[in-house]
């Protein structure tokens, strides 16, 4: 990969609260929260700083003491903070974080945000002045007319100064019936350079086939949990990649580590094969960590991808 300055990237989102329950506490029997700021495109800007490359936050922030919560955790994170603040209030989920076969349970409580106060009005053509790539996602498209049509206004801004536009599907059932798929996230993935989608997601679509159909051009990189990933190029051909093997407590916010660690390779000349081995190891190294943000540094990226780190102490 290049050993140039890396450009920096845009993504675009809504904060959150997360309130965790403790590992397996159901919220019929609540007790203890945990506050934590939480985000897909938030954790996607993160995972890129974490690597070293700039990265920049667009969202839509209530004033007063939770929007002020929100912007202190993005200067932590080291994420250029963007956000314009709008009447409303900060979206908040609550999560149960179980295991098999007991699945896992998210509550939103998201409706009369600041973000969806945004609109397409909103639009500053500086926050994309010197940005190697947009990154959006299927969420903000879910979550109302104004926030869909400023996300696909900064595709469109993208797309017009040559900068790389990055998709995550990132379907949630819970803010937009299946029927709906297709035709809410098409727009954004017909003009996609990079579009990720989990393999449940994909059959929204036709599967992959059906998202080529919708753009010939686009590398359509596939999740599929514990079986590996895989890359779909415009040529035809599919790359595969294998999981890394990993254990612990952060599944929630390994696809955004994902999705950041393979547009960081991307963007630094990686070739289809090195991006998805390096997204991979990203995903790992999240699963290791609490929290929904990827902390890690590229050498320990390398030395899973090179399977020269154990559960071994270091001493």
């Amino acid at each position: 990969m290049s050993g140039a300055a890396p450009g920096g990237v845009l993504t675009f989102g809504e904060g959150l609260m997360k309130l965790a329950l403790p590992p397996a506490q159901r919220l019929e029997e609540l007790g203890n929260l945990r506050a934590e700021c939480a985000g897909s495109e938030l954790n996607v800007a993160a995972a890129l700083r974490t690597l070293g490359r700039p990265a920049a936050w667009v969202s839509g922030l209530p004033g007063g003491p939770l929007g002020d919560w929100v912007r202190a955790h993005v200067r932590a994170l080291d994420v250029q903070d963007l956000s314009l603040e709008r009447p409303g209030r900060l979206g908040t989920f609550y999560l149960e974080d179980h295991h098999p076969p007991r699945p896992s349970r998210a509550v939103y409580d998201r409706e009369g945000t600041a973000f969806q106060a945004l609109t397409a009005a909103d639009l500053n053509g500086s926050w994309l002045g010197g940005r190697s790539a947009l990154h959006v996602s299927g969420i903000s498209l879910a979550l109302g007319p104004g926030p869909r049509a400023l996300a696909l206004a900064l595709v469109g801004a993208a797309r017009e100064r040559g900068a790389v536009v990055s998709f995550d599907v990132n379907h949630r059932r819970l803010l937009l019936p299946d029927h709906a798929a297709a035709d809410t996230y098409g727009p954004a993935a017909q003009r996609a350079d990079l579009t990720f989608v989990a393999e449940r997601d994909a059959e929204l679509f036709g599967g992959a086939e059906g998202l080529r159909a919708l753009n010939p051009q686009a590398q359509i990189i596939v999740t599929r949990g514990a079986r590996g990933s895989e890359t779909h190029l415009p040529g035809g051909e599919v790359i595969t990649q294998d999981a890394f093997p990993t254990a612990g407590p952060g599944r929630v916010g390994r696809g955004d580590a994902f999705a950041g660690g393979y547009l960081h390779a991307y963007l630094d000349g990686g070739s289809p094969r090195e991006a998805l081995r390096f997204a991979a190891a990203c995903a790992a190294l999240k699963t290791t960590l609490p929290g929904d943000q990827l902390r890690a540094s590229e050498a320990e990226l390398r030395a899973v991808q090179a399977g020269s780190e154990t559960d071994e102490p270091r001493r």
